[in-house]
């Protein structure tokens, strides 16, 4: 039977406040692009040009214009022998007086008299900022359009190594997790694989044995065949509804809370009454409805009492508990178990991990992504003396 009673001070508070995690703060590092556009823009006003550019590499290395006050023909990017020319200059260099030939040609061709290279500490050239003006031809650049060079360039370097740098990052952080999905795939794969072998091998045996054995023997035989295809169905569908794309949580959805806890509660006692384990089932007032499918919150409910009793030994107790929150509604599974390391609380939700007190599969995995899409949050928490907390919050429903 399932018992009810009140939700113990101790439990309430973990359940109602959660526990408090610290923040990250910091502004990001600003965009290439940002940065390049204000040295464009103050080298417009500062020297009156009528052309001013930033040239830079994109993240496939082609040439690009990355910022541009222009007037007239449309500006394209330079070519490769233009820019090994740029990464010659020493500085701010009238382009006239350079001594390339590519960038004479780059002077005729887009009316620009001067530029200035912006270098990482390495050297590297992260961008070529160029200037044209009436006032200046290719081989007289006034000196106060150099130093206009010579300040934007001092300016922005700073700022231009790191927005390159965090690119740079952010590309290898994409590379890494792209590496780390393919490595899980492959993990899960091998569990899948792993999972699928042994009921097979079991049928193989039991085929080869039905014509060595009487009727009844060889009936006995077929039932459990057919009960280990019907475990290779059941872990197939399973792996198929964790490998589906998320669905979006309407935004309308509404699960009453109190019903689908007694509902599971009575589930999960048949199953906990096998192991000699009790289900209690508390609520604190009235609880109100969450923003989530009510057939999705009574499956992380099953997932997490399943998880619990699995966890718990002959004479423990298992409850579940829900109480209204700051951010909606906590719902909280509790167990008297051996309890989650600190070290393995992230794992515990990635597909087909186990520890030893607890059966590896996609329960926890499916759980997470289920909360998770109805804007939700899960988390496991110490219980004293002994045992876990599975808390998890949910978005209040519209009403």
């Amino acid at each position: 039977m399932v018992s009810e009673g009140a939700v113990r001070p101790a439990g309430d508070a973990a359940l109602a406040a959660g526990v408090a995690r610290p923040g990250l703060g910091g502004a990001a590092p600003a965009d290439l692009a940002a940065v390049l556009g204000r040295a464009v823009a103050a080298l417009a006003e500062t020297t009156g040009a009528e052309r001013v550019a930033a040239w830079a590499r994109d993240e496939s290395g082609a040439l690009q214009v990355l910022a541009a006050r222009v007037e007239g023909a449309q500006l394209l990017p330079p070519s490769e022998a233009a820019w090994a020319a740029f990464d010659a200059l020493a500085g701010p260099s009238d382009l006239g007086a350079s001594g390339a030939p590519a960038l004479g040609a780059l002077a005729a061709e887009h009316g620009f008299s001067a530029a200035a290279p912006l270098r990482a500490g390495t050297g590297a050239l992260l961008a070529v900022l160029v200037v044209g003006s009436g006032k200046d031809r290719p081989g007289a650049v006034r000196p106060r359009t150099l130093a206009a060079l010579a300040s934007a360039t001092a300016r922005s370097l700073g700022a231009a190594a790191a927005a390159q740098a965090a690119q740079r990052l952010a590309r290898v952080d994409g590379e890494v997790q792209a590496l780390d999905r393919l490595a899980a795939v492959g993990g899960l794969l091998a569990e899948i694989v792993h999972e699928i072998r042994n009921p097979l091998v079991s049928i193989k045996t039991f085929l080869h044995l039905l014509g060595e054995e009487d009727g009844a023997r060889a009936s006995e035989f077929r039932e459990i065949a057919i009960d280990e295809l019907r475990r290779i169905e059941r872990l197939l569908e399973v792996v198929m509804q964790h490998a589906r794309p998320p669905a979006p949580q309407s935004a309308d959805a509404i699960a009453e809370i109190e019903p689908a806890l007694r509902s599971v509660a009575q589930l999960a006692t048949l199953r906990a009454a096998a192991r000699g384990v009790a289900v209690e089932l508390a609520l604190e007032g009235e609880v109100p409805p969450a923003c989530m499918a009510p057939d999705a919150l009574r499956q992380v409910l099953l997932n997490l009492a399943l998880n619990a009793i699995e966890a718990s030994e002959a004479g423990a107790t298992v409850r579940l508990l829900a109480a209204p929150c700051e951010s909606g509604v906590a719902i909280a599974v509790e167990d008297e178990g051996p309890g989650v390391p600190e070290a393995l609380r992230a794992r515990l939700f990635e597909p087909f991990f186990s520890t030893k007190s607890r059966a590896g599969g996609l329960g926890l995995a499916i759980t997470r992504r289920l909360v998770e899409e109805a804007g939700g949050a899960i988390e496991i928490q110490d219980r004293a003396p002994r045992g876990s907390r599975f808390r998890v919050t949910l978005p209040l429903a519209r009403l």
